[in-house]
Parts: C-alpha cells; sequence; structure tokens
C-alpha cells in the first residue's frame, strides 16, 4: 500500500509505478500525552494526590460462600406413636407469633395458658387457619366420568365459637368424603346396569344370527 503524507490538491500524474511513499517518522515526544510539571508520576499510573475514582477491585467470588453445604446433624430420636405436631398455620396469625417469638416473660406465661391441644385436628383435611377459623379441603377427580370436586371453606370462630367451628368443619368434611362414596358406587351400579344390557345385546345378536343360518339351510324359519 501507498501512503501519502499530506493532502494533495490535485491527483498526481505520470508517477513511475516502482515509486512508492512512505509516511513521514513522527518525532518521539508527539505521541506521549502533555504531563504538567507539578504532577508526578508515569503517564499510565494514577496521579498523586488524585482521587481514585472508578477503580474497582474484582474479586472472585465462591458458589459455596455464604452457603450450608451440610446441615448440621444431631442426633436422632423417635417420634411416640400417638405424635401429632402444632399446624404451621398457627404462626401465619400475628398475635400468636409475636408470643411465641417475643421470648418474654409475660409472652412465656400466656404461651402456657393457651391449650395447644385444640389447634390439632387427625382429620385430614381439615386445619386451623390464621384467618380464625377451621378450614376444610376437599379435592377429587374423576376423568372417566369427567367428574371433579374441589372444596376449600372456612368455619369461623367468630361466628360458631371455636369448638363448635371444629365439629362443623370435621362433619362437613366427613359428608363430603360419604357424598364422594354415593357417588363412586353409583357410578359402579351404572358401570354393572351397561354391562349386563351389552352382555343381553350380544346374546340376541347371537340368536339372530344362528336363526339366519339354519333358515338358509334348512328353508325353514327357526321361530316356527
Amino acid at each position: 500500500e501507498h501512503m501519502l503524507v499530506g493532502r494533495l490538491s490535485r491527483p498526481l500524474k505520470n508517477i513511475p509505478s516502482s515509486l512508492s511513499f512512505q509516511a513521514a517518522p513522527l518525532p518521539a515526544t508527539a505521541w506521549a500525552p502533555t504531563v504538567p510539571p507539578q504532577i508526578s508520576g508515569l503517564p499510565h499510573e494514577v496521579p498523586c494526590g488524585a482521587r481514585s475514582f472508578g477503580i474497582r477491585r474484582v474479586k472472585q467470588r465462591r458458589r459455596s460462600r455464604g452457603r450450608i453445604i451440610q446441615l448440621k446433624q444431631t442426633h436422632y430420636e423417635p417420634k411416640p406413636d400417638d405424635y401429632s405436631p402444632l399446624p404451621l398455620s398457627l404462626l401465619g396469625s400475628g398475635p400468636i407469633r409475636r408470643v411465641l417469638k417475643a421470648g418474654t416473660v409475660e409472652a412465656q406465661q400466656l404461651a402456657g395458658a393457651v391449650e395447644w391441644d385444640k389447634y390439632k385436628c387427625d382429620v385430614p383435611g381439615v386445619r386451623w387457619h390464621p384467618v380464625g377459623g377451621w378450614r376444610v379441603q376437599f379435592d377429587r377427580r374423576n376423568y372417566e366420568h369427567n367428574f371433579f370436586v374441589k372444596c376449600s371453606c372456612y368455619f369461623r370462630v367468630q361466628l360458631y365459637g371455636f369448638d363448635r367451628a371444629k365439629e362443623l368443619a370435621i362433619a362437613y368434611r366427613r359428608r363430603l368424603e360419604a357424598e364422594w362414596e354415593e357417588q363412586q358406587q353409583i357410578w359402579a351400579r351404572l358401570e354393572n346396569e351397561r354391562e349386563v344390557a351389552r352382555i343381553q345385546r350380544r346374546e340376541a345378536k347371537e340368536r339372530a344370527r344362528l336363526a339366519a343360518e339354519y333358515e338358509d339351510e334348512t328353508g325353514e324359519s327357526l321361530w316356527g
């Protein structure tokens, strides 16, 4: 490549092809930045007395930093057979959570006066809810009959009282289970009836086929 220094006003003519142009060398001090005499230090370093804005040391962090890689191992103590834990939904209520986590003498006295066993329920699908009531959950699916049941209702203590709301919730859950079992029995009965009707139609078709074959062979009707 041919390089010309400066700008030509008119194109050059009659220049031999063997002639090449080279850029004029620049003085050694032409590229160096101008450093005031009162500031010491090399050009690539931060000048003395200057504030280091935007300078940050990059440090690689490990994935396991600040994490518990292995949980603390404790001795396993088996639970008794009649053990039933308190529902975690108790901590969803603000007053109860503050009583349990306050740690004061008054809070411990209040926690000791509460009958915590009343918040337990052995019936599946019935539990205490932070809204102040007993919640009933029931979910069943039958894809063959395209029948789906999903229930979620509350029996509030404000309306029925604590014990009465718990009794109503348990009774309603058992009622839903009984109705589902009854529906299962109805489907089983309908399937049996359909199966019997299908067998009867098959037998009738078989008798008609045999009668037609007998009539073709003998020319007489099987039914007289």
